[in-house]
């Protein structure tokens, strides 16, 4: 019933189009604010190389779908919240949290909030990506929530699980894999993902995986060594 539950999910997230969306990876524009620049060091310094991979694949799947259903984003909020997304699941992101929660994603979205704050963006910015982060782990992160937070949970889920996989053109995402390769990141994804559910049983992380969620990570439809 919980695989139904997810597949279910995955079928209402695809885009209601004829054929997969085409787009030149290459023509999209990575921000380079001071803000963006020292997120990408943030991202780097704690991360290993896979999630470093993940959060920017994630920029560019968000940016893509963002681009299929029209949304006009933001890129510097875009982009900072999604290299910052997964900073709850690092050591260093961890500790930066000032208010240490249960749930990695709220974890990080304290410790982006602390980052943010010392790289003087105004708190209505820093709220924007505090919110998306926390959010990107529920089950749906609708437009109405802001549409950084609904191109996150959506660049996020096409990573992790290959939600909305057929929307995107064959070549779109080779390219953007090329770009950023998986590294074998589903066998380092899966037991972070086991170790948040167990050490926090109340969690959405928990939920997630009671539901399936390490199941379809293995059998998301990205190739991996």
């Amino acid at each position: 019933m919980a695989q139904a539950m997810l597949f279910r999910l995955e079928r209402r997230l695809r885009p209601q189009r004829t054929s997969p969306f085409s787009f030149d990876v290459a023509s999209i524009r990575i921000p380079d604010s001071a803000v963006c620049l020292a997120a990408s060091e943030l991202l780097a310094s704690v991360s290993e190389p896979w999630l470093v991979n993940h959060c920017l694949r994630t920029f560019l799947w968000a940016a893509i779908l963002g681009k299929s259903e029209r949304c006009v984003y933001d890129e510097e909020l875009l982009y900072v919240s999604s290299a910052l997304h997964d900073l709850g699941l690092t050591d260093a992101g961890a500790a930066l949290s000032t208010a240490p929660a249960d749930c990695f994603a709220v974890d990080g979205a304290f410790a982006a909030e602390m980052f943010l704050s010392r790289q003087g963006v105004i708190d209505a910015r820093t709220a924007i990506i505090a919110e998306a982060i926390a959010l990107h782990l529920n089950v749906r992160v609708p437009l109405a929530d802001g549409v950084e937070a609904h191109l996150l949970h959506a660049g996020a889920g096409f990573d992790v699980i290959g939600a909305r996989y057929g929307a995107v053109a064959e070549g779109t995402r080779n390219a953007v894999v090329q770009l950023h390769p998986r590294l074998d990141m589903k066998s380092c994804l899966v037991p972070l993902m086991k170790r948040q559910s167990n050490a926090r049983p109340s969690s959405r992380a928990a939920f997630l995986c009671g539901h399936g969620l390490i199941s379809m990570i293995r059998h998301s439809p990205f190739a991996e060594p």
